[in-house]
């Protein structure tokens, strides 16, 4: 199984907590995961974008102005895959069927194809809503605090090695 580079999780920093809820400004961008960096179409469109808001869960021992990081559990990341990619793109190449079974046009083929993803979109967004579980909810990690290491004399000599 395949892990993310932790340098590549969203982050952010933790603006309040109240009742055991954190509200997090998290940064816009590319993720950086494929090498593209700079190139990364996905991070030019939300460069310059304001920061997004989320309230979530706050773990034991975060404080307000803490640098986190956001993860995902990576057994949601194939459901994710089959709501937001399969399903549409199934209801779509469906929907052209049938638009072209109807009359065999090229027009109903699009129209039906239309129908088809705009379909499968309401269908995922109710289900959302309907089954709050079905969709993962980020968790907040902090990202250690620096603790600075204090030299020993013990550490400065430099080991002796037989050969």
């Amino acid at each position: 199984m395949m892990m993310m580079d932790p340098q590549d999780t969203p982050q952010g920093t933790v603006l309040a907590i109240a009742d055991g809820k954190a509200t997090v400004s998290i940064e816009t961008g590319g993720c950086k995961g494929c090498g593209h960096g700079q190139d990364c179409s996905i991070g030019k469109v939300s460069a310059g974008r304001p920061a997004a808001r989320l309230t979530l869960d706050a773990p034991a021992g975060l404080r307000v102005g803490d640098r986190i990081r956001l993860s995902l559990p990576a057994s949601s990341l194939p459901r994710m895959a089959l709501l937001g990619y399969l399903f549409p793109a199934l209801a779509m190449l469906t929907g052209a069927g049938i638009g072209n079974a109807s009359t065999g046009s090229d027009a109903a083929t699009a129209l039906g194809a239309l129908i088809g993803l705009l379909a499968a979109l309401a269908l995922i967004r109710l289900a959302v809503r309907r089954l709050p579980g079905l969709m993962p909810t980020p968790k907040i990690v902090a990202v250690p605090h620096f603790i600075p290491i204090v030299s020993s004399p013990f550490t400065d000599t430099e080991p002796h090695h037989e050969r």
